[in-house]
């Protein structure tokens, strides 16, 4: 009885973190893959540290999101089941866990960080989550870049992590790929959100046409500016340009699907075979790197 009081009461502070969604985090590890530098214990750990400093921050910020939008979500047909717009976690918990969160965020990146410019990284991206929550987030378009720019961030930290610099077309390809699942997530919203007015204003503001015709534009230049920073990167890498290009035709396919909601997350790891071809591509990627 006492484990099971523990987990009906622990289960809504879970799911309040979302920690299916730091999957998002695990592109922090691009860099040290493609600098070679996978093989260095030190510079390992220090990316390591930075996935876990990222996984506690985003954590924060999505708690302190749904603290925010906890009245509207309660009139969204999804995301009314939400820990607290349910009222599983009074909001005074859902601050409590907030504060815990960034302050075990931080207290990690600064503790035996000597590259501060991570810390700095990840406070950006603290700053750029509460402008979005109360200003950014209702501006069209703006709101997706904002999301993209989470991405752009974290490729950022990674590189941090690793003393690395962040070529170009890897800068170029992280954003229309972020800018690709943005638009497909705001269209997924739009399919199924009947009144925009009292669960995301933001909406009103867009065109089912237009969402698609960004998205269709992001997925061919996300595919292109791959292919560029393959071939400049490790010349084998190219011939992982196929598979990428039916990462992204699935990931298209299921956005168009009428029961989609458009989340990235629930997206890749609600389909096995999106999630088959994206674990190929990592290994293949980590043979014709290091071998």
């Amino acid at each position: 009885m006492i484990k099971l009081y523990i987990r009906i009461k622990i289960k809504p502070y879970i799911a309040s973190v979302r920690p299916k969604h730091w999957l998002k985090n695990i592109i922090i590890f691009v860099p040290l893959i493609y600098a070679h530098n996978l093989v260095k214990p030190d510079l390992f750990l220090t990316t390591i540290r930075c996935f876990v400093v990222f996984c506690f921050i985003s954590s924060a910020v999505y708690v302190f999101n749904d603290i925010i939008d906890a009245e509207k979500d309660r009139k969204h047909p999804v995301k009314n089941k939400r820990p607290i717009a349910s009222g599983q976690i009074s909001v005074r918990n859902a601050i409590i866990l907030t504060a815990f969160l960034f302050f075990a965020g931080f207290s990690l990146a600064v503790i035996g960080q000597s590259n501060y410019y991570v810390v700095l990284l990840a406070l950006s991206y603290v700053l750029l989550n509460f402008a979005y929550s109360f200003i950014l987030k209702h501006i069209v378009i703006v709101d997706c870049f904002c999301i993209a720019a989470g991405f752009v961030l974290r490729i950022f930290v990674g590189g941090a992590a690793n003393n690395d610099r962040i070529t170009e077309w890897l800068f170029l390809t992280i954003t229309v790929v972020s800018l690709f699942m943005a638009f497909g997530k705001r269209r997924g919203e739009m399919m199924h959100v009947n009144d925009y007015f009292t669960t995301r204003k933001i909406l009103a503001n867009y065109d089912l046409q237009f969402l698609n015709g960004m998205m269709f534009v992001c997925a061919g230049l996300s595919v292109t500016f791959y292919a560029l920073w393959a071939m400049t990167s490790v010349p084998l890498m190219i011939y992982t340009v196929p598979l990428v290009i039916f990462i992204i035709c699935k990931y298209l396919l299921i956005i168009y699907c009428e029961t989609s909601h458009g989340d990235p997350t629930s997206i890749i790891l609600g389909d096995k075979s999106l999630m088959i071809a994206s674990g190929l591509f990592g290994m293949i990627s980590v043979i014709l790197l290091y071998l």
